[in-house]
């Protein structure tokens, strides 16, 4: 749809919304302050009906109730006779009709659950029938038995009113009807009499009818009246929207090509209304754009120093393109960062690699790899000494780089002594940017002069402490170098670990080498002795036997010569 003809439509809508809406609101007025008066004028007739069913049945109970008073006092009347003469009563009430000859009354007895019919004008026959037929159950709110739904209003109250459905004598229409009951307590009758209510709902149809009538004729008047100032209306905005779509056709056009991507040229105008802040907007907004394209146009080739200024504070294009070149130059950043971290990590760890049985040569090996990748100036790797209860740690100078020879006369540093025994104490990184004069100078071919950075970190495995490094550069560490280093540190520990073990273990088997020899040498000399003390053995064996000859000898003689002695 044109814009023209949305203006149009729209002017339309303009126009016959609010008259549609205005109309709409007074009629729904005029219909609920109707429709409240017709149940006001309900109410009332109905309440008239109510009053005057009362006062109707009230004079039949002043029959009855004069007829036993002027019973008790005439006469000592016995109840045969009381009850005949209120027998009579009873047929005077059948014989009186009201409401042009549709009223009549009925009489029952009160009692539960279901009372006796006395009297009925209209149905005689029902005298003496107790009134439990269900075709009674027509009481108007639950379907109940109508004469026991009076005797327990009668009975609970005295009087009542009782609505309910029937057939309308002489027709087959089912009325709404209304009773009024009230109970003759000395006898124990129920005197009732009832009005049906459709007139009262044919005066309120015919209210109803009449204010439909009145709505539309109230309708017809709005429509002839929208449909003449819709038409003042549409000349009028005809007239107007010519001028405007020409500029705002303008400015779609100039839209569409940006839309395009393409390059547009400001739009030359003299209006001062809102149509012409419009064009100065987009006057601005074209500028902006060729800004946008030759920002852009510089990011993609990779230059992110180039300069940028948005249009304003609230330039949500222009704070976003500097926000993307900020993402991106940090993108970069951590791009370069990881890469960097991740060389001098294969880097430092094919030196670790090559070198893990010598830790002289490691400590060597690892601190120039580590003081050239980061291009510090100074650097020192201490070791420490083993674990013993009854001795106390100290850290050793292993290797250093750069480092003045004045600088580690003392080549112990206990734990807890100075910076680096304090950091291996406290086992945390010490990353100082404001260096004591007296702590360390850095000479160079210029002289001596501090260090803008001091870097000290321990070397921890399995939370052992192994030794500690220490840089110092002329240039402030980031922290991504920092966190390189205490990276690399663990490796080293972990390293300076292995090569201590090992080392540990060669002497451990060179010193069970050197006793495996000693005891080889011990086990020959022990067989030697073995072997020169079994032949002592055996030669003192031989001389035994000798002897125990000897000694058989010896007494053989000594038995032959004493049977001589004896002769």
């Amino acid at each position: 749809m044109k814009l023209r003809q949305q203006i149009t439509l729209l002017t339309s809508l303009a126009l016959l919304v609010p008259a549609i809406l205005i109309s709409t609101i007074s009629i729904y007025k005029i219909r609920n302050k109707a429709e409240a008066d017709i149940e006001e004028y309900q109410t009332e007739e109905f309440n008239k009906l109510k009053l005057y069913l009362k006062h109707i049945t009230d004079i039949a109970y002043g029959i009855v109730e004069t007829r036993y008073n002027s019973i008790e006092k005439t006469v000592l009347p016995n109840t045969q006779f009381r009850d005949s003469l209120m027998e009579a009563s009873l047929k005077d009430l059948s014989k009186i009709r009201f409401d042009q000859g549709e009223g009549y009354f009925w009489v029952t007895d009160n009692r539960m659950p279901y009372p006796t019919m006395l009297m009925h004008a209209e149905n005689p026959q029902l005298k003496g029938v107790v009134l439990d037929d269900p075709k009674f159950n027509v009481e108007k709110a639950k379907r109940r038995n109508i004469y026991q739904v009076r005797a327990e209003v009668c009975n609970a109250m005295g009087d009542g009113f009782v609505e309910y459905f029937m057939k309308k004598p002489g027709t087959d229409e089912i009325e709404n009807k209304i009773s009024y009951s009230r109970l003759f307590s000395p006898l124990g009758w129920i005197v009732s009499a009832g009005f049906y209510t459709d007139q009262i709902q044919e005066s309120v149809l015919a209210k109803r009818e009449a204010l439909n009538k009145q709505i539309n004729e109230i309708v017809v008047s709005i429509i002839s009246i929208a449909v003449i100032i819709l038409g003042i209306g549409l000349a009028v905005s005809l007239y107007f929207s010519g001028k405007l779509t020409k500029a705002i056709i303008t400015i779609k056009d100039t839209l569409k090509s940006l839309g395009l991507g393409q390059q547009v040229e400001q739009i030359i105008t003299k209006r001062k209304d809102e149509v012409g802040e419009m064009i100065q907007s987009l006057n601005t907004l074209v500028t902006g754009l060729r800004s946008y394209t030759a920002f852009a146009k510089e990011i993609g080739q990779g230059n992110l120093l180039q300069e940028f200024q948005p249009l304003s504070n609230n330039d949500v294009l222009g704070n976003e393109l500097l926000e993307m070149r900020e993402n991106l130059k940090k993108a970069s950043d951590e791009k370069n960062e990881r890469d960097w971290f991740n060389e001098g990590l294969a880097k430092l760890g094919e030196v670790l690699r090559r070198n893990s049985s010598d830790t002289k040569i490691l400590a060597d090996e690892i601190l120039r790899e580590l003081i050239t990748y980061l291009k510090v100036n100074q650097g020192g790797l201490f070791i420490a000494s083993e674990a013993k209860s009854n001795e106390t740690r100290y850290l050793e100078q292993l290797s250093t780089y750069a480092y003045d020879r004045k600088r580690f006369i003392q080549t112990k540093i206990g734990f807890g002594e100075g910076l680096i025994g304090q950091c291996v104490v406290e086992r945390a990184t010490f990353h100082l940017i404001e260096i004591p004069k007296d702590y360390i100078s850095i000479t160079s071919g210029l002289g001596h002069a501090l260090p803008q950075t001091i870097l000290i970190i321990p070397l921890i495995h399995n939370n052992e402490v192994y030794g500690a490094i220490e840089m110092a550069s002329f240039q402030k560490l980031q922290d991504y170098e920092v966190k390189f280093v205490e990276k690399v540190a663990e490796s080293i520990a972990s390293t300076l670990a292995s090569v201590q073990v090992n080392e540990r273990t060669r002497r451990l088997l060179e010193h069970s080498q050197q006793m495996s020899e000693e005891l080889k040498a011990q086990e020959e000399e022990l067989r030697q002795n073995q072997e020169e003390l079994q032949a002592t053995q055996e030669q003192m064996q031989r001389r035994q036997l000798e002897l125990e000859r000897e000694n058989e000898d010896l007494r053989a003689t000594i038995e032959q010569l004493a049977p001589k002695n004896a002769a």
